[in-house]
This record gives structure tokens, C-alpha cells and sequence, in this order.
């Protein structure tokens, strides 16, 4: 299923590219937090319903592109230490309303579990909610090597300083973490201090024969997520983390035809995946 993404056109009859459009739907809504000034989002995220368990465990679920196809390995673009732009590929997990940031570095092993390795690539998914005020992305996103943003030009980065593969930058208040470093991935030794105080959780991913990829949890070691989990002992690390139910939001959609939850992959690359070549 997931071989034919490349050849499909996703305008509708009425000329509506409609992978742009849910991407931008997405985009829009963090977007709106740049307007009430970079203020936490979590009171205009978090439902009311929240501490009210979903479900008792994290779900296994598959990626899928807008079609409802899986999504590969082999269709994932990497990112190089050259690279001056990379797309923005987004999924939610554990439930419906929490974005995830999805990554492929070429050339570099990223340690600890929930990475897929391919060839000399890493592949690894960390939270697309900053654990500074809960901007989201696009506002946070990951600018490889030579795509500093602006905003952090503004405190002093440059190509000479900049990390080899770049880092996830938030444009709210400028929060940094570095995506090689996997789940300890709060970076703090650039020009400027970064004003979060956690690493960014980390999806765990896997793969299988087909090369579908799966997001089946969430990484212990790391912070919980950013005004999600009921913390029924008020813990922020650790085991506890693995324990507790997911409260609040929505469960993610169960596909009959797959016989599993599914999770879909929006990306700012407008019409077909871009493959697997490098992202110049």
C-alpha cells in the first residue's frame, strides 16, 4: 500500500490539494498561539476533560499518510549536516490532540531505545509540544544544520555555532533541544540558555518486515507530557511515567481494515512524499 504514495495526486474535483490543506489546518491552530503573544497554549489545549482516564495503557499504532496507506522507512526524507531545509512531518499520540515531530538523521546512531535504524540513519519521533509553555509545532520544529531560524539568529547562533545537526527550536520563547541525543535531548550549551527545564518526551518507534512504522509508547526516562498526563503523584520523571492512565483528549482511531489504531503523518512537503533522498 504504502509503495504507491508516490505516484498519488491528492487534489480533490475541485483542485483542492487536500494534504496541504490538513496540514495547514494543523499549522493554524499553533499559529494562533503566536498571536496571544507566545502565552502557554495548554488552557486553549487542555480539554476539560482532563484527568479523566481514556485508556490504562499507551496503544500500538501504525503510521499512515493522509490515504489511510502506511507510511515507510524508506519514504521518510533524511536530514543531513548539510541539509539547508527539512519538511515538517507531524503525527498525534498517545491521543488525538498531541503532535509529535517525526525525523530522520543521516549518517549519525541516535542512542537508546524507540529508534529505527536503516542503513546509517536514525529515525525518532520526540514531542511537538514544548515543555517550556506548551507551544506547539510548527512553532516548534526541527531546523537541520543550515536552516537556523531567525529568531535564533537573534540570540547569537550562527553557521559557526549552530549544532552539526541542528536543533528543534521553538519560536516562542526559544527553548532548544538537540534531536541526537534521543531522550536527553534538552540542550542548554549554545549562546543563549534554554528556558526549558525538561528534554522533550520521545515516541518509541518500531518497524517491521514491511518497513511500516509503529509508534508503541512513550519513552519512561523522559518528563511526561507537557500538560497531558495525570500525575496522580504529582511525578514528572521516571517509571511512574510508564504507568500512568492517559487521562483527558480523545483516543486515537481504530482501523477495522488494519486491526489497529492508526496514527496519521500531516507534512508541510506539498503533494507526494519527497522519498528518500537527501533534503538539500
Amino acid at each position: 500500500m504504502g509503495d504507491k504514495m508516490n505516484e498519488k495526486d491528492d487534489t480533490d474535483s475541485n483542485g483542492v490539494d487536500q494534504t496541504r490543506r490538513t496540514f495547514l489546518k494543523g499549522a493554524a491552530v499553533s499559529l494562533g498561539a503566536l498571536l496571544v503573544g507566545g502565552v502557554s497554549v495548554e488552557r486553549f489545549f487542555v480539554p476539560k476533560s482532563r484527568n479523566q482516564p481514556v485508556t490504562s495503557s499507551y496503544p500500538k499504532a501504525i503510521l499512515v499518510d493522509t490515504s489511510g496507506n502506511p507510511v515507510t522507512v524508506s519514504q521518510i526524507p533524511s536530514a543531513t549536516t548539510s541539509s539547508s531545509n527539512y519538511p515538517i512531518m507531524s503525527f498525534n499520540y498517545p491521543l488525538q490532540d498531541e503532535p509529535n515531530i517525526l525525523m530522520r538523521l543521516h549518517g549519525i546512531k541516535i542512542p537508546g531505545p524507540g529508534v529505527i535504524y536503516t542503513g546509517r540513519d536514525s529515525i525518532l519521533a520526540l514531542s511537538g509540544i514544548c515543555q517550556h509553555l506548551g507551544c506547539t509545532v510548527p512553532l516548534l520544529d526541527y531546523h537541520p544544520h543550515e536552516s537556523i531560524p531567525f529568531e535564533a539568529q537573534l540570540i547569537g547562533y550562527t553557521s559557526a555555532n549552530w549544532p552539526t545537526y541542528g536543533l528543534l527550536y521553538c519560536k516562542c520563547h526559544g527553548s532548544q533541544y538537540d534531536p541526537t541525543k534521543g531522550a536527553d535531548n534538552l540542550y542548554n550549551d549554545g549562546p543563549a540558555p534554554s528556558p526549558a527545564n525538561h528534554s522533550l518526551p520521545q515516541v518509541l518507534l518500531e518497524t517491521d518486515s514491511n518497513g511500516y512504522i509503529y509508534a508503541s509508547g512513550m519513552n519512561p526516562v523522559n518528563a511526561v507530557i507537557r500538560g497531558h498526563l495525570w500525575q496522580p503523584d504529582g511525578a514528572v520523571h521516571g517509571k511512574l511515567v510508564e504507568s500512568e492512565n492517559l487521562s483527558g483528549g480523545t483516543e486515537l482511531l481504530f482501523d477495522s481494515r488494519l486491526n489497529m489504531y492508526k496514527t496519521v503523518v500531516v507534512s508541510s512537503s506539498n503533494g507526494p512524499w519527497p522519498g528518500a533522498s537527501d533534503v538539500a
